[in-house]
């Protein structure tokens, strides 16, 4: 059998229908149309050797996906932690397909945990619920107020406490200093994670490492980029963050931890220079 994990798989086309309404009496039904997949060119770059699942250290996995955002692919990546007891730990799921299914089995264990670190990455959350009823669906602060539809068992966060069933493995920094001017409301009410036997920090979208890689981006991404790097992260930083002394003291938490390395949902896997690359990226020069 050809081994799923770290192989190639067909072009990530994104293969989405349009819902059409129900129709009214008497009126021919329409058909959910199929979109046909985009140029590669725009799609691919998240997922550069098309491998369903690399490898990162050992028993430490990514699961890279075209994310599509406005017609824009901001590139979206999973997380996934065999951990000591041989169970699953599932950062930020992306869509689970036959292949990723496949490339699970092959490492081995149970999806025991499925963690949905901030209130925007939940768009899989329910999906890896029903394929996974047995497994734990973990939800930021306030996720289950926040999304009622979606089956959350329990949220993780508060107090930086990690739950007895993850062992020890894991640190965690809840950052609850940021809120939505606009609304006055927490806005991603993220959560990161560092797993210890690794060395490596999962963060969602307080950092992002869009062409870290030497990567070529296409046009639409380079623009998403530019407007990330140059207006969203300075109005994050002077109108979104509410405690500037707390924000401090959750970035002094995540970089006392013992790791080198950071895995975003966003961009290129940080190989090495984790800490510092975190400072720069949140604390203004």
């Amino acid at each position: 059998m050809k081994s799923c994990v770290a192989a190639s798989r067909p072009a990530h086309g994104f293969r989405g229908t349009i819902r059409t309404r129900r129709p009214r009496s008497g009126e021919p039904v329409r058909r959910a149309r199929t979109l046909p997949p985009p140029r590669s060119h725009d799609y691919d770059w998240s997922n550069p050797s098309g491998s369903v699942l690399t490898p990162l250290r050992e028993k430490v996995w990514a699961a890279e996906r075209p994310f599509v955002w406005q017609g824009i692919d901001v590139g979206g990546k999973m997380g996934v932690v065999k951990m000591r007891d041989g169970s699953l730990w599932v950062h930020s799921p992306v869509d689970l397909d036959d292949d990723l299914r496949a490339a699970l089995t092959e490492i081995g264990g149970d999806v025991k945990h499925i963690v949905s670190p901030n209130f925007e990455h939940v768009k899989y959350a329910a999906q890896w619920k029903a394929a996974f009823p047995d497994a734990v669906l973990w939800g930021c602060p306030g996720m289950i107020d926040k999304k009622p539809l979606i089956p959350f068992d329990r949220e993780v966060g508060v107090g930086d406490a990690c739950p007895e069933e993850w062992n020890g493995e894991f640190e965690l920094a809840f950052f609850d200093c940021e809120v939505n001017p606009f609304v006055g409301a927490p806005f991603f009410n993220e959560v990161v994670f560092h797993h210890r036997p690794s060395g490596v920090v999962l963060v969602t979208d307080l950092f992002w490492n869009y062409g870290g890689g030497g990567e070529t981006l296409p046009a639409a991404t380079r623009a998403w980029k530019f407007g990330m790097d140059r207006v969203y992260l300075p109005f994050y930083r002077a109108f979104m963050v509410r405690d500037r002394a707390r924000f401090a003291e959750r970035i002094g938490r995540v970089t006392a931890w013992e790791f080198d390395s950071l895995l975003p949902c966003h961009g290129t896997f940080v190989d090495g220079r984790g800490k510092r690359a975190l400072r720069e990226h949140l604390l203004p020069p």
